[in-house]
């Protein structure tokens, strides 16, 4: 093992380097677990939205050249109720959709199969969480996630950053069962959508940076995710 520790407190550490999954406990604490958005968690990477170019290189993709190529988005953003982030449709009309060191995956508009069709993701990705802020007893119906009368009393697993109005739109996920969304905020443009992790327990995390951004911070260390940043290793790849 070759581990750094690079966030400690009483309920859990956060370690970079090999080996962490070896060492990470079975039982999860309850609880969210909200990301300070200092340089070690990607607050270095706020203002830099579009970092497609980076991404590509940085996943040993060829140099983006989209030039008459790309999905036609128009269904996918009527269907989730919102124009999507710049960078991703640039970045998904040159390499279309992929697995990230063969455990993130990243949806595409027109993907290929129901496992990387954004929207038909995004079905599964709400339905999952509308368990989280409404609980077991309220499933019944796709009741949208901003609608406060849904939620639990006392918001106990909605997440502090979320206020009713707000929404999420899943662009990917893990083999793992775990989410990464846009933080939809009405009046916020798309480009300036924080993303967030969910991982399959209790814990998310927030981001303020863009999906090129967050995913370049992953692959190089700048972000740390507690439960991402220990399946990405180099050399990265992408491919379905």
């Amino acid at each position: 093992m070759n581990l750094v520790v690079v966030e400690l407190n009483k309920s859990y550490a956060v370690v970079t380097g090999s080996g962490g999954d070896k060492i990470r406990p079975d039982d999860v604490l309850s609880g969210q677990r909200r990301v300070e958005h200092d340089d070690r968690a990607g607050g270095g990477l706020r203002y830099r939205t579009d970092m497609t170019e980076s991404l590509a290189r940085t996943l040993g993709l060829p140099a983006l050249d989209v030039a008459g190529v790309g999905s036609d988005w128009r269904p996918a953003e009527t269907a989730l109720g919102a124009a999507l982030p710049n960078d991703y449709k640039r970045f998904i009309n040159a390499h279309g959709a992929g697995r990230i060191d063969d455990h993130i995956t990243v949806c595409a508009a027109d993907g290929p199969h129901d496992g990387v069709d954004l929207v038909r993701h995004n079905i599964w990705a709400q339905e999952c969480v509308r368990l989280d802020f409404g609980g077991l007893d309220n499933l019944v119906d796709r009741w949208h996630l901003g609608d406060a009368s849904q939620w639990e009393p006392g918001r106990t697993e909605v997440p502090p950053w979320f206020e009713p109005g707000d929404n999420l739109i899943s662009w990917g996920y893990t083999g793992s069962g775990d989410f990464l969304f846009w933080h939809v905020k009405p009046g916020v443009a798309a480009d300036d959508w924080p993303v967030v992790f969910k991982e399959e327990g209790p814990y998310w995390e927030q981001y303020q940076v863009s999906f090129s951004a967050a995913l370049v911070g992953l692959l190089t260390g700048e972000i740390q995710s507690e439960y991402l940043s220990r399946r990405l290793g180099g050399p990265h790849s992408y491919r379905l």
